[in-house]
């Protein structure tokens, strides 16, 4: 059942790609924020309230589901499942914002651009501090991550309960780095917004290197492979917070020569996407095959 109601995510998030204020997550935005709040009044339970702040909303929304799963048709589990995870995605759409700074880019309206760049990068706070620093076409390959495969990968483990856990510890982490940025940052700000950037490091470690080698798999996977053995000599005494960087690795190896002599920033970011696309539909295979092993079982 959540195979299908991930497929019917997905065509809901393809529909209303050009809509994206239409799942803009402000319950859990507001959600995020009060926790944030919470969490720097009682800075000795810092980790502990993190924790229990990520996991509240994803059980809530498992216990109705589940009940409501127990008393009516499994086609209404179904519906809501993939409501559920259709709000855990995203909410902004890569493929949009990729198109407009490229079109930007191509008839040379340098404020647009960086504009449709900031946005990108902004929404994937701790990519300021990695190597993709300022870079679309590399940010791309960890924006993928954060706004999809992360929350494909628990959907497919937890169902919703794991969608909305990712989500939820994505928001807190975004919200924290950003409070922590600010001027008059509070003295306990830039240790929530460490706290919470280990909790979501925590639950993208294992959807980050699946996507690593997924890109491998989608692209040039020895050039890939080469590139997650620069990480693990570089930077992988980083552990949990480096899952940005291994994905940067990942990618830029896969995407090989092309990367390299790509003619600009907006060709990179166009490459990127491409392997992300392709990476997606290397998942839903496997999703797919698994699926069907189960219902013949």
């Amino acid at each position: 059942m959540n195979f299908l109601a991930l497929i019917i995510a997905l065509a809901c998030e393809r529909l209303v790609s050009l809509r994206h204020e239409a799942r803009e997550p402000r319950v859990l935005l507001a959600y995020a924020r009060g926790a944030l709040r919470t969490i720097a009044r009682n800075e000795r339970w810092a980790l502990a309230l993190a924790l229990g702040a990520a996991l509240l909303p994803g059980l809530a929304v498992a216990i109705a589901i589940g009940v409501l799963g127990a008393v009516v048709h499994g086609l209404v589990y179904v519906l809501l499942a993939a409501l559920v995870l259709f709000f855990s995605l995203g909410p902004r759409d890569l493929r949009r914002e990729i198109a407009d700074y490229r079109a930007a880019a191509a008839r040379g309206d340098t404020v647009e651009a960086e504009r449709c760049a900031a946005e990108i990068l902004d929404a994937d706070a701790s990519q300021r501090r990695g190597p993709g620093l300022g870079s679309v076409g590399e940010a791309v390959f960890v924006q993928a991550n954060n706004r999809l495969f992360g929350v494909l990968f628990w959907f497919a483990i937890l169902g919703p309960l794991g969608a909305l856990v990712f989500r939820t510890t994505d928001l807190m982490r975004r919200e924290a780095i950003l409070r922590a940025e600010r001027g008059d940052a509070a003295a306990t700000a830039h240790a929530v917004s460490d706290v919470c950037q280990r909790v979501h490091g925590v639950i993208a470690f294992l959807p980050a290197r699946l996507l690593a080698l997924t890109y491998g798999v989608a692209g040039s996977f020895e050039e890939s492979f080469s590139g997650w053995r620069s990480y693990l000599a570089t930077e992988s005494d980083h552990f949990f917070d480096a899952n940005d960087r291994l994905l940067v690795h990942a990618g830029r190896g896969a995407l090989g020569v092309g990367w390299e002599q790509a003619r600009d920033e907006a060709e990179r970011a166009r490459a990127a996407l491409a392997l992300a696309d392709a990476a997606l539909y290397v998942w839903l295979v496997v999703l797919a095959l698994l699926t069907l092993v189960e219902w013949l079982a």
